[in-house]
């Protein structure tokens, strides 16, 4: 059988883009079409290593850990061999199914052909969905800076969570939920509240100011101190739906705030 360079490397390239995008979706990792195609790209170079005499089995592993790379970047090695073994379990699965449609189904190149255009289309499908599910839910993330009135600061990652409905019943103030990891010795406000699971008081200070990076300035919260040291992986601050309020609302407090800034300069 006749084998054209050009058609094998384009086939590569694609089997190489579907197999990127089919890791995304299954580990949620985040990327962008660019890295794909580059790194797609790189997957079809180096399966021109068949028509040379290099070292088959060095070029895919280092081909393999470079797609990777390039794809998902670098956060770790165990993220790294995480991504790598999927990469390389997917491209098992996919090689396998389309050889034994090729041998066992028909010998037709075109429906071969056919059948990687239709779980392409299907993968694509699929991947631009779960990355409109990624991105609203990374677009809830933001970096918060406590600034409490005896001049200290935090610094943490905070998540918007619209089931947070907790208010102050005396002036009707909303509530942040900050991991009990950071509580502190303070005047605290006992602010009644009611779950599914129970009810109780919860200890809440109000600090000098707060900036959520993204949305601005906010003075008229308080902060209460949840019952547990975890909230959400990565995150130490539970955000109230509020909070995503115009900046206007809390200006007296940003003036404030930027006057004690510059006495404590003077």
């Amino acid at each position: 059988m006749k084998m054209y360079i050009d058609l094998f490397f384009i086939f590569n390239v694609i089997m190489d883009y579907i197999i990127i995008m089919s890791t995304s979706i299954l580990l949620k990792r985040r990327t962008s079409y660019i890295r794909m195609i580059l790194s797609s790209l790189i997957g079809g170079i180096s399966s021109l290593v068949l028509f040379t005499s290099l070292n088959k089995i060095v070029i895919e592993i280092v081909s393999i850990v470079i797609m990777v790379l390039i794809s998902f970047g670098y956060k770790g090695i165990r993220y790294l061999i995480n991504n790598i073994l999927y990469m390389y379990i997917l491209s098992t699965l996919l090689g396998g199914i389309i050889y034994l449609f090729n041998i066992k189904v028909s010998n037709s190149m075109f429906l071969t052909y056919l059948i990687i255009i239709v779980i392409s289309i299907e993968i694509m499908i699929l991947y631009i969905k779960e990355n409109k599910k990624m991105r609203s839910i990374y677009n809830n993330y933001y970096k918060v800076d406590i600034y409490f009135k005896d001049k200290s600061k935090i610094s943490v990652v905070g998540f918007i969570d619209t089931g947070n409905n907790l208010y102050d019943p005396y002036r009707r103030r909303p509530i942040i939920l900050l991991s009990n990891k950071y509580i502190r010795e303070d005047n605290y406000i006992l602010v009644p509240y009611y779950t599914m699971s129970g009810e109780g008081l919860l200890k809440c200070i109000k600090p000098d100011i707060i900036f959520i990076d993204g949305i601005g300035y906010k003075g008229n919260v308080l902060v209460g101190f949840s019952d547990s040291p975890k909230l959400i992986d990565g995150v130490d601050v539970i955000l109230h739906k509020d909070i995503m309020k115009g900046w206007k609302w809390c200006l007296n407090y940003l003036e404030r705030y930027l006057v004690n800034l510059i006495i404590c300069f003077l």
